[in-house]
């Protein structure tokens, strides 16, 4: 499958727990690949942990932005740290249809890294977000 672009949300599984919600305006493959081998301050996503990923296309920019913010005060997923308010929201925005991603090199990557690879305090928060989870 090629890698969507374009304005685009997308949405980190772990089991049947959405973990993470982003968003994108480059191919989705490389921020995704962007989560798990980026310096050791950005890598917070446990390959091993996901189960899934789905992504949505939104028109513009401003949509991307807007939904953002809304699906992670709606749903507040545990490694979304940023963004979240402390009261619920009062408006409802439509449905997104999301479509299953799976990247090119996935398994590849997979067998790059281990879990124990992960580092310092993302380790512990992702331990932390599976037991929460679990």
């Amino acid at each position: 499958m090629a890698s969507p672009k374009g304005f685009i949300l997308y949405r980190i599984w772990y089991g049947e727990h959405m973990a993470y919600l982003g968003r994108t305006k480059q191919p989705l493959q490389a921020r995704i690949r962007g989560h798990m081998f980026n310096k050791p301050m950005h890598r917070a996503i446990d390959i091993h942990n996901v189960t899934k990923i789905e992504y949505a296309m939104l028109q513009t920019e401003a949509d991307m932005n807007l939904y953002e913010i809304y699906f992670i005060n709606l749903w507040k997923p545990p490694l979304n740290v940023d963004d979240k308010a402390r009261d619920d929201l009062t408006i409802v925005l439509p449905e997104l249809q999301w479509m299953e991603f799976v990247p090119a090199k996935w398994e590849e990557w997979k067998t790059q890294l281990r879990s124990e690879e992960m580092y310092g305090w993302h380790k512990r928060r992702n331990e932390k977000i599976l037991d929460d989870l679990f």
